[in-house]
């Protein structure tokens, strides 16, 4: 098959490898897009951590059933061509921190596309039990949206934000957005946002959201003026940056609430003393459970909620041209990397 490889820092090639054999209770997938995650930008440049040379990216997939491996009975297979997707977060289920609810933070998981090899190639080899059918739902292919909709799930019900109170959000890249989309979908009316990039604000805005300032003097203001005085009932902090954890605690009225989500920069000077005083409750969030996932496949397949952001479908093998120009600072909010081109149409 082949795959996109990263080679090299700043380098994707486009290779002939062997094709993934599926093992025990395992399936292998015909991969048919896969999204280009914001978290991969920093793996491509090198600055993450986590991902390394020789590695084949994505998490973010939708394709159809090839082929099963040994240990799956008949009766539960899909049907080879079915249109699935796939839980890309593995955890151990073993573990004290797995038995007591917390499986997406497993000291043990494994994220396809990170720890293990992705779905930027025409196959990939899953779990079968990860596996999530999509044939059948009003919007199968919104399924390729499910990752990020479930981190953004997660966050907005670790909140709890009640209807009616307003929020802001920080950044309105493909999480932003899907923060945004939820608060909406749960009954919450007067949102804002802030974000420079003139595609991810029209996505925003076409949510119903109301833009405010990337400046953080003058955001505290606008914030004030837009709530009368007392600041938003909650900040959701999609960015990650030093700054925007910062005035996320700032912006946070007395007795609300600020959730960081965003993973950009490792650390932050926090006003924990104002924090404190004013008991404004920080949440933090990271990826989904399986329930999650699944219920975020859930409401974009029966189009209860949406992705607004623009979209770009490319041939994966022009991978390495559409991670420069997302760093580079593309207007699309989500491209879509094709194996296949024109097979998911």
């Amino acid at each position: 098959m082949r795959a996109l490889v990263l080679s090299d820092v700043e380098r994707f090639e486009w290779l002939e490898v062997d094709d993934p054999e599926p093992g025990l209770d395992q399936v292998r997938i015909a991969v048919l897009q896969a999204g280009i995650c914001g978290s991969e930008l920093g793996g491509f440049l090198g600055t993450d951590g986590l991902r390394h040379p020789g590695l084949v990216f994505g998490h973010e997939f939708l394709g159809t059933i090839d082929r099963y491996g040994p240990g799956q009975s008949a009766g539960h297979r899909l049907p080879e061509g079915t249109l699935v997707t796939a839980n890309p977060l593995r955890s151990c289920h073993a573990c004290t921190i797995c038995r007591s609810g917390h499986a997406n933070v497993c000291p043990h998981r494994e994220l396809l596309g990170a720890h293990l090899n992705g779905s930027n190639a025409e196959y990939i080899v899953v779990s079968s039990g990860d596996v999530i059918r999509l044939d059948g739902l009003p919007d199968p292919g919104a399924g390729v949206f499910a990752e990020p909709t479930a981190c953004a799930l997660r966050a907005v019900r670790r909140v709890g934000l009640l209807p009616g109170s307003p929020a802001l959000v920080l950044g309105a890249g493909t999480i932003g957005l899907q923060v945004l989309e939820l608060l909406r979908h749960g009954g919450v009316d007067e949102l804002y946002f802030t974000e420079p990039n003139a595609g991810r604000v029209r996505a925003a805005e076409a949510i119903g959201a109301v833009r405010l300032s990337s400046d953080p003097a003058e955001l505290a203001d606008q914030v004030r003026d837009a709530t009368t005085g007392p600041g938003v009932a909650a900040v959701f902090d999609a960015v990650g940056t030093e700054q925007a954890r910062s005035s996320a605690a700032a912006l946070a009225r007395s007795g609300g609430s600020v959730c960081y989500l965003g993973l950009h920069a490792a650390g932050a000077a926090l006003p924990v003393r104002d924090l404190i005083r004013r008991e404004v409750t920080a949440y933090t969030s990271f990826a989904y459970s399986a329930d999650e996932f699944a219920q975020a496949v859930g409401l974009l397949g029966r189009a209860e909620v949406a992705f607004h952001g623009e979209v770009i479908r490319a041939p994966m093998a022009d991978g390495q041209q559409w991670y420069e120009r997302l760093i580079a600072g593309h207007h699309a909010t989500k491209v879509l990397l094709e194996p296949r081109p024109g097979a998911a149409s």
